[in-house]
């Protein structure tokens, strides 16, 4: 135990050492290398890929991180023994191209992120600007939604006739809020995505040339989700999240819609 302590009061002069048990832990280790923030990251998150409903796959500065996208493997696991399985139109989009198959789902896209979130905007005292403040999570998605200019998060939260607020839980990893509609209400969820994509029993379907991409008054289509969807969206969960992104599902009740 003296040498523990030894040890650690001959590295708090570096570093701050936390567990006394780490010293002992790190004893072999000859060479350690330490990241402040702001040198090698910039402490900020943000959406670096994702997928609308199962068949539209985009992507951040897609020439450039065509890695970070699984959509050439979305058809690979098509019962072929079923005659009546039609090939299925999935597609891969740079980011910046989202607007264009999203107008009739813009609005209740914007309502995901802008409704059910904490995170806010104000002033930074140094340089003068607004900048969004909260939760990284919330904070990359509201970041989202600006850069795609969709209608300002202040003006969507006015709107929005808020009923019940559900916070996060570590145990149901998720955090929702109740609105109130026309005819009802509605809620919007947000958490893990394995846990949530599972308690979905249809998913929209987008397409890059359809005639709901480009009205917005046009029906949003729907499809259960069968047992292909199922396998894609596990597929592109765990190729996320090895590809050391944080992946988080969105979606309203009785929609689907992925941001991860």
């Amino acid at each position: 135990m003296l040498v523990l302590v030894f040890a650690t009061k001959h590295m708090t002069k570096n570093l701050l050492i936390r567990v006394l048990g780490s010293c002992e832990t790190m004893a072999n280790t000859s060479v350690i290398c330490t990241d402040k923030t702001g040198m090698l990251t910039q402490n900020t998150m943000s959406i670096v890929a994702g997928s609308i409903g199962v068949h539209a796959k985009f992507v951040r500065h897609l020439e450039q991180n065509q890695s970070h996208t699984n959509a050439a493997d979305d058809g690979s696991s098509r019962r072929s023994h079923d005659s009546n399985t039609r090939p299925r139109d999935y597609f891969l989009i740079d980011l910046s191209e989202l607007n264009t198959i999203l107008s009739q789902l813009q609005k209740l896209f914007n309502a995901l992120i802008a409704v059910n979130s904490t995170a806010f905007e104000d002033e930074d005292p140094g340089s003068g600007k607004l900048d969004f403040v909260g939760s990284k999570t919330e904070i990359a998605l509201l970041s989202f939604a600006k850069d795609l200019q969709w209608l300002n998060f202040r003006e969507v939260q006015n709107t929005a006739e808020v009923v019940q607020m559900i916070p996060f839980s570590s145990e149901r990893k998720a955090m929702g809020v109740v609105v109130k509609i026309e005819d009802g209400y509605r809620l919007y969820v947000k958490g893990a995505s394995e846990i949530l994509t599972n308690l979905c029993t249809r998913h929209v379907v987008v397409s890059r040339n359809g005639i709901a991409a480009t009205d917005e008054n046009a029906p949003v289509e729907m499809t259960n989700i069968d047992t292909d969807a199922k396998e894609n969206s596990s597929r592109t969960i765990i190729f996320y999240a090895n590809q050391t992104l944080r992946t988080i599902t969105i979606f309203p009740a009785g929609h689907l819609l992925t941001s991860l």
